[in-house]
């Protein structure tokens, strides 16, 4: 072959490998901006405690569920439940945000806290939805029953950094 038919070829071949990749061209396009500019806002959502909540027994241990618990001068033991019941304030702004109250212990310390542990107290916690609303929570706090060779006596933790969170529910 001479040089002039293998150019020939070599030229026909890239044209062919190029076209190959007409689908990936460019078509027309179009745009345009919204009619008239538009600005949205966020939700938002809020908790606060109103009063004073109040301690109680929650059972286990044959204490009397339901009567006063005294975190200054009552004692617990492994498998002791407390409650602690309380009225908070929840606003919720959003049409279509829904939230439930979670208890926590992020915030509390001291060495009693690796044998507590913390839950709702009623087995299906209540979601909430947009608008204003006045609950009342209890948060049960547990000395896990499992705690043996005294682990933990004469421990102290202080529940003040006790919290509940008010998270968003999320539903596809």
């Amino acid at each position: 072959m001479n040089k002039t038919t293998k150019a020939a070829i070599a030229a026909g071949s890239a044209a062919l490998l190029l076209a190959g990749g007409a689908g990936t061209m460019a078509a027309w396009t179009a745009s345009t901006t919204a009619s008239a500019p538009q600005t949205i806002t966020a939700g938002s959502m809020a908790v606060s405690q109103t009063g004073t909540g109040a301690w109680t027994w929650g059972g286990g241990n044959g204490a009397t569920a339901g009567t006063a618990f005294n975190p200054a001068v009552d004692k617990l033991v492994p498998g002791d439940v407390v409650n602690y019941t309380a009225t908070y304030n929840i606003n919720l702004v959003g049409k279509n945000l829904k939230a439930t109250l979670t208890p926590a212990l992020g915030g509390v310390s001291g060495d009693l806290l690796p044998q507590l542990s913390v839950a709702d107290a009623d087995s299906t916690p209540a979601t909430y939805t947009e608008g204003t609303h006045t609950a009342t929570y209890t948060t049960k706090i547990t000395f896990n029953p499992a705690t043996t060779d005294q682990v933990g006596a004469t421990k102290t933790a202080s529940l003040a950094g006790g919290a509940v969170t008010l998270q968003q529910t999320i539903t596809p």
